[in-house]
């Protein structure tokens, strides 16, 4: 390997994890919408209509959420 090819793959891995930081970052603050959302219409179904609309909205919230960690935590090959 020469020194420019060195260079470029030290520069493509500082990429690499910049990304993956970035990634993370992008995730979590994804997650945390969805959760300050799923809060809200929690909140509002049980203001509004009680507990059935409240336990509709919980499981449908939780199964979204199960579903989109799932699909990020997939087994990648």
């Amino acid at each position: 390997m020469s020194d420019n090819d060195s260079n470029v793959h030290e520069e493509l891995t500082k990429i690499r994890g910049r990304l993956r930081s970035l990634t993370v970052a992008v995730v979590l603050m994804m997650l945390l919408v969805v959760l300050s959302f799923l809060g809200q219409i929690a909140e509002l179904a049980n203001w509004f209509a009680g507990d059935p609309q409240l336990l509709a909205a919980a499981t449908i919230g939780s199964a979204l959420l199960g579903f989109g960690f799932g699909w990020f935590a997939r087994r990648r090959v």
